[in-house]
């Protein structure tokens, strides 16, 4: 069998403030064999989402980019936004071809098509994709027909999503277009067998792969009805070195391998199809957060990169630091918590109930990250001066994004103790975020009526 190599690449535009080290990806199970890939850009990428015929609840995710394995999950529509959509399969089912680029520069509102140009592969604005085609059966397709495997790389992380495959072990020449890669850091992977390839036939894949890490997809659950086989048969044949834990959301973080990790190394991680959510007062302090944040928004998506710059003559800083170090303070503060969280070492276990508040701390995935800028005005410079005033808009939401999606670690810690590595107790932080979004944008608002404010 021979097939060339398509490839898509999605980029999202890189500035210098990608050299600084970002959060780590996201990689989220909504069920059978739907997942989305968000990252510090936070422009997610979705595969193969369902509609509401299966048994779950459909999750109305926006996406910059969705990828269909294969033709039964031609559902895009699900997805909010306007989504480019990539198809491993041509409308006639056959395997096809073809390379892209999808780009959302700083300042433009909507991504584009563009392919004239080369990417920093380790950007977390930077995503490509390389479609594999494979099989649904081991005859060639002649009983189940075809799908498409989807390798992905975003901010140096290598992930492989296998799609609906029915074929027992990879041929060759699939194996030689993997080895072009790099090595896949997380491997999702169809387990139910009926549609896919059984639990049993999946080591021999993942004995094949060699990945880090280990995701189980399209399996049966309490919610699916396609009669499919649960994950126990999996489970059963996990080979004696490889490690089985199981998490209570359906958010892996995971970060570029720099050979410092070996935790994650030969581990299977099991999520769960829904996410977390937090529950009472923290619920509520997270979402007034959220509710300033997106006031603050709302006032600075107007403003022009001009205004953003303009120094008032009272001799106080200009919108553009309010904007940052608002930004700045809400990454730092969190960053540090999660850090904090994320680095404590569980023990070496094979057993394969691991409790997810043991698991949740398995992994050095984060950091402290300070993009705060100076405090005074005379030492402030700007991180993106020709950055408009949605732009910023954004670059605050990106942030808040990052602190909702890895919430989780939140779970269990008292609101009036002082949470892991800060000074500050989490009711205390979140109260003080709310207020603190509310004064410096109301400052802003002040800058409106001082003299010499440019209109544009």
């Amino acid at each position: 069998m021979r097939y060339a190599t398509i490839l898509v690449v999605a980029c999202l535009f890189a500035t210098p403030a990608d050299a600084q080290e970002h959060p780590p990806v996201a990689v989220r199970w909504w069920g059978q064999g739907m997942v989305s890939i968000e990252t510090w850009w936070n422009g997610p990428l979705v595969i193969d989402p369902y509609g509401n015929n299966i048994g779950y609840e459909v999750p109305h995710l926006p996406a910059d980019l969705v990828l269909i394995t294969h033709g039964d999950q031609d559902i895009a529509e699900v997805i909010k936004g306007r989504p480019a959509v990539v198809r491993g399969l041509d409308e006639s089912g056959n395997r096809q071809m073809f390379c892209k680029v999808l780009v959302r520069e700083p300042n433009e509102t909507q991504p584009r098509w563009d392919c004239s140009r080369a990417w920093n592969m380790r950007s977390s604005r930077y995503l490509s994709t390389c479609c594999i085609p494979a099989w649904r059966d081991d005859s060639l397709g002649k009983e189940r027909g075809a799908t498409a495997m989807f390798y992905v790389e975003v901010n140096g992380v290598h992930i492989l999503h296998c799609g609906a495959l029915g074929q027992s072990k990879l041929d060759d020449d699939q194996l030689k277009l993997l080895r072009e890669f790099d090595e896949v850091d997380v491997l999702l992977i169809p387990i139910g067998g009926v549609e896919t390839i059984d639990g049993v036939q999946a080591w021999d894949i993942i004995g094949q792969v060699k990945p880090r890490v280990v995701v189980p997809i399209h399996y049966k659950t309490d919610k699916l009805k396609i009669p499919l086989e649960t994950i126990d048969k999996f489970a059963r044949s996990t080979p004696a070195n490889w490690r089985f834990g199981r998490l209570a959301h359906n958010t892996l973080a995971v970060s570029a391998y720099h050979g410092d990790d070996p935790f994650y190394d030969g581990k299977v991680v099991v999520l769960d199809y829904q996410p977390w959510q937090p529950k009472g007062e923290l619920a509520e302090l997270l979402d007034n957060m959220d509710a300033a944040c997106r006031d603050s928004q709302d006032v600075f998506a107007k403003l022009s990169a001009n205004q953003m710059n303009w120094q008032p003559p009272n001799g106080t800083h200009t919108p553009r630091w309010n904007a940052e170090h608002m930004m700045g303070r809400q990454l730092g503060f969190f960053s540090e918590i999660y850090a904090a969280i994320g680095n404590q070492r569980l023990p070496e276990t094979k057993k394969f109930h691991v409790e997810s508040d043991d698991l949740r701390r398995a992994h050095n995935q984060f950091s402290h990250i300070d993009l705060n800028p100076a405090q005074m005005p005379s030492d402030y410079k700007a991180a993106h001066p020709d950055w408009d005033g949605a732009e910023e808009a954004r670059q605050m939401q990106r942030v808040n994004a990052y602190v909702r999606r890895f919430a989780y670690l939140l779970d269990g810690i008292d609101l009036d103790d002082r949470a892991p590595g800060s000074r500050w107790t989490l009711r205390g932080l979140l109260k003080q975020m709310e207020r603190h979004f509310g004064e410096h944008t109301a400052n802003v608002q002040k800058k409106f009526e001082l003299e010499g404010w440019p209109n544009e």
